[in-house]
């Protein structure tokens, strides 16, 4: 019969299976930490390498651009038509890009604001100027009810990413012949804009998920579209801003209301 282990030699062994775990699962996470750590490096530096062709791109078609207006119109309107959608496309990904970087920021070293004084309502203004060709393109009929019009420390670069993640979600999913409405308020220390539109809504069960990063309304490939991350980085920018991005209720469609801290300048 074995004879029976001392109690000392028991505890003994149960520190050193402990210590061995212990070292096992700090090498398992560091080589973890280390491995996503060269994903966040990866995708950075993948989507900055992007970004010289996707300028070139833009910049190209631009001159392409000025080469047509002095063709007679007859036969430049066809190859104007072309030029549209891939500068339409070359700005989807260039937004797409920006998402993917702002994603890979946050996960290696955190994201900062840089506030500038700035109107709010001439930032929307911006924006929806970008979304016009593709807006009709898609027959969405945008509006826009301005009551931020005072001076007001923004960070700029967080705003348009905002607004671009939501705008880019009515271009995708609201129906053609559709609208966009957008309305902004403020107070001395905050400021408000609604972007609502006339397409599909979101099911009540899906209201909380759809701030969930990579999330799909559908898992469907035929009815996916976008990559999941542009609502869930908007919510993120707009709380780094100090307020956030929630789904309020609406008649039909879906409705955005986006609140940040913006303190009046004035």
């Amino acid at each position: 019969m074995p004879a029976a282990v001392p109690g000392s030699a028991r505890y003994a062994s149960l520190v050193a299976a402990a210590v061995a775990l212990g070292l096992l699962v700090a090498f398992f996470w560091r080589e973890y930490r280390r491995e996503a750590s060269q994903r966040v490096s990866f995708v950075n530096q993948v989507s900055h390498e992007l970004r010289t062709p996707l300028t070139n791109i833009r910049m190209y078609a631009d001159l392409l651009e000025s080469d047509l207006e002095r063709m007679p119109e007859d036969e430049s309107e066809q190859p104007k038509g072309r030029l549209k959608i891939i500068a339409e496309e070359s700005q989807r990904l260039s937004r797409l890009i920006g998402n993917v970087l702002t994603m890979a920021r946050q996960q290696r070293s955190g994201l900062t604001l840089k506030p500038q004084s700035a109107i709010v309502d001439d930032v929307i203004r911006d924006v929806l100027r970008q979304f016009e060709p593709a807006l009709n393109r898609c027959q969405v009929e945008a509006s826009f009810e301005a009551g931020a019009g005072e001076s007001v420390s923004v960070d700029v670069d967080v705003l348009e990413q905002i607004l671009v993640n939501l705008f880019s979600n009515v271009e995708k999913y609201a129906a053609s012949g559709g609208v966009l409405n957008v309305a902004s308020s403020q107070t001395v220390e905050s400021t408000a804009i609604t972007v609502s539109d006339s397409g599909p809504g979101i099911p009540d069960r899906q209201r909380d998920a759809i701030f969930r990063p990579f999330y799909l309304m559908s898992d469907r490939l035929v009815d996916t579209a976008g990559t999941g991350i542009g609502l869930s980085i908007a919510r993120e920018l707009a709380q780094l801003h100090g307020g956030d991005v929630q789904l309020v209720d609406s008649t039909a469609g879906a409705s955005f209301e986006v609140t940040l801290k913006t303190r009046n300048t004035k």
